[in-house]
């Protein structure tokens, strides 16, 4: 089934549908429908119990969606979390210049600076594929929602979290201290995230309101080069999208002692 197809039975059977739909609603806000919830709720059930169950020492957390500026100056967020952003001199629609580059010009975009996706751009005349106008220069553009908190005068600039990541690692230090310093240590966290996507498409699969399960395990780096029970998947064959792989997007089947022997990654990470 396409995914064009499975949106139209996702619509008609009320698993999702636009939000504030009959306000003319947001492109990239969704709501979930009745079964949709019950279906969210079944998944999220499943992951906990397979992670969570992982080890006795990994526990769900509940953090803030709203954070303070500092939170991501610390995390690099302000500074890195950007998508390459073009714009059409006529009609005024913006788009992702790294995806214009990628679908018209069959090549990654990935690593360019701003600077030489314009002259991409420019170099291959690609058009504005709304109107076929001209695109303005790349210039890059953070995807946090920024946020005023507090009375007019007083406010203090916040954000929406761009993922769940953080609030785990804001409560490593209170987790650590409560479990009693025990290693290794997760944390989980179940929740929305927020990014400001330029041009959402593809229904469902690029939101601007998402929902996330992240696990952060915490552990010692002295002890990352070994893991005790390491043999009992040593022979499980994962698949794996190396490096030196990027340009062909070949993906590798090798086994977990394989990609510990060949690619020095360490035990406890496999």
């Amino acid at each position: 089934m396409k995914s064009d197809e499975i949106m139209d039975v996702a619509l008609r059977r009320g698993f999702i549908y636009p939000s504030s739909e009959i306000y003319g609603g947001i492109s990239g806000f969704y709501d979930y429908g009745h079964l949709g919830t019950l279906m969210r709720r079944k998944w999220e059930n499943a992951w906990r119990k397979h992670y969570l169950g992982l080890n006795p020492n990994f526990f769900e957390i509940d953090a803030t969606n709203i954070m303070p500026k500092n939170v991501f100056v610390g995390s690099g967020h302000l500074e890195n979390f950007n998508d390459p952003l073009t714009e059409c001199e006529k009609c005024h629609s913006r788009f992702r210049a790294d995806h214009l580059v990628e679908e018209f010009l069959e090549r990654s975009a990935e690593g360019m600076s701003a600077e030489e996706m314009t002259g991409l751009l420019k170099d291959s005349n690609i058009p504005c594929p709304k109107c076929g106008g001209h695109l303005l220069d790349v210039k890059m553009f953070n995807m946090m929602f920024e946020l005023s908190v507090g009375a007019t005068g007083e406010s203090e600039v916040a954000y929406l979290r761009p993922e769940t990541a953080q609030g785990a690692f804001l409560a490593f230090k209170r987790s650590f201290n409560t479990l009693r310093g025990k290693l290794p240590m997760g944390l989980a966290i179940i929740g929305r995230a927020y990014r400001n996507e330029i041009s959402p498409r593809q229904g469902f699969y690029r939101l601007r309101e998402f929902n996330q399960a992240e696990l952060q395990i915490f552990f010692d780096p002295d002890t990352i080069e070994d893991h005790p029970d390491f043999d009992s998947i040593k022979d499980m064959k994962l698949r794996v999208f190396p490096l030196q792989n990027r340009s062909s997007n070949d993906v590798d089947d090798m086994t977990a002692l394989d990609l510990h022997k060949n690619f020095g990654m360490p035990k406890f990470y496999i």
